[in-house]
């Protein structure tokens, strides 16, 4: 497995009630994604997180998305036991992340994507959006 990239930069912060993780970048990938979710899949298990919040704000897309393949990546990593929210940062993208969730939560999952962190938190802390 490839490390993150030097210009992709993923942050942790500790919230009340979830971990909080954004990754920032001038590019995404498959490769990218994998890394980034590779290092989120640690951290969680090192802090036995529950509830996850990921921000996401990466340039354009290198390559051709598989959906269904990144989602089986996330089950590999176990993030399916979580209550995963994912927050888009270009809006533009929702509508192709909104697949990945479908995908996702007819296999059992308990994510959600957002166009909006404070809705991803009400979600998160709440269970309403």
């Amino acid at each position: 497995m490839k490390p993150l990239p030097p210009d992709i930069r993923l942050v942790f912060e500790d919230r009340a009630d979830y971990l909080y993780a954004a990754v920032t970048g001038p590019r995404d990938s498959l490769e990218i994604s994998m890394a980034y979710w590779r290092q989120i899949a640690a951290e969680c298990e090192r802090r036995n997180t529950r509830k996850l919040m990921v921000v996401e704000n990466l340039g354009d897309y290198e390559g051709e998305r598989d959906m269904a393949r990144t989602v089986d990546y996330l089950f590999e990593l176990g993030m399916d036991k979580l209550q995963v929210a994912f927050v888009v940062g270009r809006i533009e993208l929702v509508a192709h992340m909104e697949h990945g969730e479908i995908l996702a939560l007819e296999r059992g999952a308990r994510g959600r994507v957002f166009g909006s962190a404070s809705v991803a938190e009400r979600w998160l802390r709440h269970g309403a959006a």
